[in-house]
């Protein structure tokens, strides 16, 4: 099959360019065997990887168009493909990225808050099963940034401004749900851009993570808004 990749190298290149390479398909071939077999038979391009099954999240190209984990993705035909790297992120070389300024946000949102030590009746103390299955689906967030990619709030001008994405909404999800974060994460979901997200559920379409309901998660949050009465009186414009 013909595969077209998108190369780039900061350093010495003016100016991205496309290159071509003939790989044998084979059924169940990933997008990630196809970079490797351009590696080790044509040129040494710079992709990323680790797992090898959606847990690390270091794997995402675009294909085609669409982002995708490279070491999940099967391409399911003899066809021509082309492949460039994650789509809204500052290129390093090739297909590897600086996705840096959204993990550490991100990271950040993470830390669970606590303003004193767990006690011994909150340790034991048993929790609501619907809470907890939502928490459980947040925790196969690879931060694969597939999401962050795809979301047309953040790749648009008004989306840059302050927006965290759906990754980082997610993220607030987790603590939101968790009974032992005593932080506000409904007050910190809306300055954070909450209802600048136009729900168009792109973000679980490329999620390689089935396990999370990224617009279910968005509309608990949005309840909580409701019922704090803190939503903003003026949301953004895509």
């Amino acid at each position: 099959m013909k595969v077209t990749v998108l190369r780039f190298d900061p350093s010495k290149d003016p100016e991205p360019y496309e290159a071509s390479y003939d790989v044998p398909w084979h059924e169940y071939i990933t997008v990630l065997e196809v970079l490797m077999y351009i590696y080790e038979n044509y040129d040494p391009i710079a992709f990323d990887y680790s797992c090898r099954g959606r847990v690390c999240g270091r794997c995402g190209v675009m294909l085609d168009g669409e982002p995708c984990l490279a070491c999940y993705t099967v391409i399911d035909s003899d066809r021509s493909i082309s492949l460039a790297p994650l789509n809204g992120f500052p290129v390093v070389r090739d297909f590897i990225v600086d996705r840096s300024k959204f993990q550490n946000r991100i990271s950040a949102i993470y830390d669970r808050q606590r303003y004193q030590p767990l006690s011994l009746d909150e340790i034991d103390t048993e929790y609501d099963p619907a809470v907890v299955d939502k928490a459980k689906g947040i925790e196969w967030c690879a931060r694969c940034m597939l999401c962050v990619s795809s979301c047309p709030v953040v790749n648009s001008p008004s989306g840059s401004n302050g927006y965290v994405g759906p990754a980082g909404l997610v993220a607030l999800g987790l603590r939101f749900y968790d009974p032992n974060d005593q932080g506000n994460r409904v007050v910190e979901a809306v300055q954070n851009g909450l209802f600048d997200c136009i729900q168009c559920g792109k973000c679980d379409e490329v999620c390689p993570a089935a396990e999370i309901d990224h617009l279910g998660i968005y509309a608990d949050l949005r309840a909580a808004a409701e019922e704090q009465d803190v939503v903003p009186t003026r949301q953004a414009e895509v």
